[in-house]
């Protein structure tokens, strides 16, 4: 029977171990997103969520982080909103995208492949939070979804960018009604 070093010593190796697995698959991923056409054919067409939210979740808080660097006043508010925008705008782009996609694509797309897709295109979040990099990152995160869509479900590039316009659209047409609630006139 093993003493209480040696069962001590396994948790925390495989602590170890568990915590290394996800900064490997997180650098493993981003090497792997610098070919996302191959990338995104590798991917299975429905997976769990887990490895996304991760990957989602690492680039967020690494997003926060830095963007946070920028901020002179009430950091932690301004962390705390750059933290939930950038988290949760891939889940709602999906639904929104998931959406579109049930009546331009039937059945060619689950929630879940869109989140799967929609999650690693914010690979972008990495490198959006330098001043002026933004705007053409976002459009990057855009091209990014759209080829998920192309490879994934093999549609073609021209009906990937009419469902990325029509979620794009209901996006803006959302927040345009959503805008008196939000304090903006």
């Amino acid at each position: 029977m093993a003493g209480p070093e040696s069962v001590m010593g396994m948790i925390k190796n495989n602590g170890d171990r568990h915590n290394g697995m996800f900064v490997h698959q997180f650098f493993r991923t981003i090497s792997k997103m610098l070919h996302a056409g191959d990338f995104y054919e590798g991917l299975p067409r429905e997976s769990a969520h887990t490895h996304p939210v991760v990957f989602l979740l690492i680039c967020s808080v690494i997003f926060t982080i830095l963007s946070s660097m920028f901020v002179l006043e009430k950091r932690i508010f301004f962390a705390l909103a750059f933290f939930l925008n950038a988290f949760s705008m891939p889940f709602i782009t999906a639904f929104i995208l998931y959406l579109v996609a049930m009546l331009l694509c039937k059945n060619l797309f689950t929630y879940n492949t869109l989140f799967g897709i929609t999650a690693y295109a914010n690979i972008i979040l990495l490198f959006s939070w330098i001043p002026g990099v933004a705007g053409p990152a976002h459009i990057l995160k855009f091209c990014l979804i759209g080829l998920g869509m192309v490879k994934i479900g093999r549609i073609s590039y021209l009906k990937a960018f009419v469902c990325l316009l029509c979620a794009g659209m209901t996006m803006l047409f959302l927040l345009q009604l959503l805008g008196p609630f939000l304090g903006q006139k």
